[in-house]
């Protein structure tokens, strides 16, 4: 199988929960839209022309793809294991499952960009053991915790670019989305 059949296997298999979190507007999907966007206009793209896309973009796709699949894994652990597939409730905590989520991303960036940094990449393990705490608790992560994982990255990270914030940019070099942000109110086809 190649990563757009396996692209198409994890849409299928993830409608439902995707729709479900755009259509009670969460703020869990809303971090994923621009990244949604880009790779269904890559998949489509690739799929109706019927060739290769070009390096780039199969490296964009890739790398989105990843991205997002690795995050709804979480997502769907704790919708399922914490939550008993109870949407609403799961939707209450989405500030603490986005803290998570940020968590999650900062480990990846150490790890691809300082993998010798032990030290840092065990404080944010425990910080997200922390979060998770929260989350399997079923109670939202203080503010304050927001501005600790800000106080940890700081120090580690000289400047951070999130996979967000480049998906945002390649969403408006391919001309998905304006130099704006997206309307919460707007649609995406899934």
């Amino acid at each position: 199988m190649d990563i757009y059949s396996d692209y198409g296997n994890w849409k299928f298999e993830n409608f439902s929960l995707v729709t479900d979190l755009i259509n009670i507007k969460s703020s869990i999907i809303s971090r994923f839209l621009h990244v949604i966007s880009v790779i269904d206009f890559l998949y489509d793209k690739r799929i109706n022309t019927n060739t290769d896309l070009p390096k780039e973009e199969e490296v964009i796709f890739e790398s989105a793809f990843n991205y997002i699949h690795d995050h709804f894994s979480t997502i769907q652990m704790i919708f399922k294991k914490i939550f008993k597939d109870n949407l609403s409730e799961m939707d209450k905590l989405s500030k603490t499952i986005n803290l998570l989520l940020y968590t999650n991303d900062f480990q990846n960036e150490l790890m691809n960009t300082n993998p010798d940094d032990k030290k840092s990449y065990q404080m944010l393990c425990e910080f997200e053991e922390k979060v998770l705490k929260f989350i399997e608790d079923k109670e939202d992560a203080p503010d304050a915790m927001f501005a600790l994982l800000s106080d940890l990255t700081t120090s580690m990270f000289d400047e951070y670019y999130s996979v967000n914030e480049i998906m945002y940019d390649v969403a408006i070099e391919l001309g998905i989305v304006p130099d704006e942000d997206i309307d919460d109110e707007e649609e995406f086809d899934l």
